[in-house]
């Protein structure tokens, strides 16, 4: 297919509405009315692909699960992911593990974008990028996004992304540990060339990593001054929900009650397992696109409970009717 056709904005059916998204800009449209409400999703939007369990870092707060093997080659990962392109799946979000430890992973990122219409993307820990690796993959990724290791060297990478053209953004995982020292990393960040930053929450049975309501309400404040000292685009994590409150500056995203695991998106596991997202205990083994898509149909409406552990905004979402948001708390 002409590249020019695979740039085209492409429009897929959702549940009762339609969205038209255009992989060059990243902007998804979404329309529904009396002609949409019939419309079902044969697909998810995005495929969250950990393409291996391989990774040079060893983070006790990391998701992926340990035990997965890695049965995924380019050549495969390629035909499945264009054929969950043909179903109507727009993006591939790629993770893992490290997807740069994965073999002929830049050169699988290309032929995605060479021969699919998928918009590509990848979440790293930045060790392994280079001037090289990066020069190729600026024509063909949609944002690349570098987790920031309080305990490694990011700026290093940080710097790599700066001198090159990829889009990119950061991650920052907030911990009470991190916290007090956020603001301080966020700026060095920004300083060194980070426009968009994304802050995480931690998911998981170990209480000393969540944060507390008291934590959530500095997180919350800082995130508004930052905003308002600088000129980068700050968002938390979806998965916070509503606990951080509506951060009133066109700089902050508002708070979604809902992430969309098991209906928009789906995580893709390096052992060929489907999952609603990273943290969810559900895991389904599947052949091949074909077999995910049946799977998708069947599964997705059940997926949409909330994850056990802490951390998750679907598993807060009833205590949280149950006493004042952060924001009015404040103001008490």
């Amino acid at each position: 297919m002409p590249r020019a056709s695979l740039d085209r904005p492409r429009t897929v059916p959702l549940d009762g509405a339609i969205v038209t998204f255009d992989r060059r800009t990243g902007v998804a449209l979404i329309a529904e009315g009396e002609e949409t409400r019939d419309l079902v999703m044969q697909a998810p939007r995005v495929v969250q692909m950990g393409i291996t369990n391989a990774c040079n870092f060893s983070c006790d707060y990391c998701s992926r699960p340990l035990d997965a093997a890695s049965e995924w080659t380019a050549a495969s990962a390629f035909d499945f992911l264009a054929e969950m392109a043909e179903a109507g799946t727009l993006e591939v979000a790629f993770g893992g593990g490290e997807p740069f430890a994965f073999k002929g992973f830049v050169e699988l990122c290309e032929r995605l974008h060479r021969e699919t219409p998928l918009a590509v993307s990848v979440t790293t820990n930045g060790s392994l990028l280079t001037d090289a690796n990066l020069s190729r993959l600026a024509p063909v990724l949609g944002q690349l996004r570098l987790s920031l290791h309080d305990e490694r060297d990011w700026r290093l990478p940080l710097a790599c992304l700066g001198r090159s053209t990829v889009r990119f953004g950061v991650n920052l995982l907030v911990t009470p540990e991190v916290l007090p020292r956020m603001e301080s990393m966020v700026l060095e960040a920004v300083a060194l060339g980070a426009r968009d930053v994304l802050l995480l929450g931690y998911h998981g049975p170990d209480a000393r990593q969540h944060l507390s309501p008291t934590q959530d309400r500095a997180l919350a404040r800082s995130m508004r001054l930052l905003a308002r000292a600088t000129r980068v685009r700050f968002a938390a994590d979806v998965c916070f929900g509503e606990r951080l409150g509506p951060l009133p500056t066109e700089k902050l995203g508002a708070p979604r009650s809902d992430c969309g695991a098991g209906r928009d998106f789906v995580v893709v596991t390096s052992d060929r397992t489907m999952r609603p997202c990273s943290f969810h205990r559900d895991a389904v083994a599947f052949a091949d696109a074909r077999a995910l898509i049946e799977l998708f149909a069947r599964e997705r409406l059940r997926w949409t409970r909330a994850v056990p552990e802490r951390g998750c905004a679907r598993h807060v979402v009833e205590e949280a009717k149950h006493r004042l948001p952060v924001w009015e708390e404040e103001l008490r």
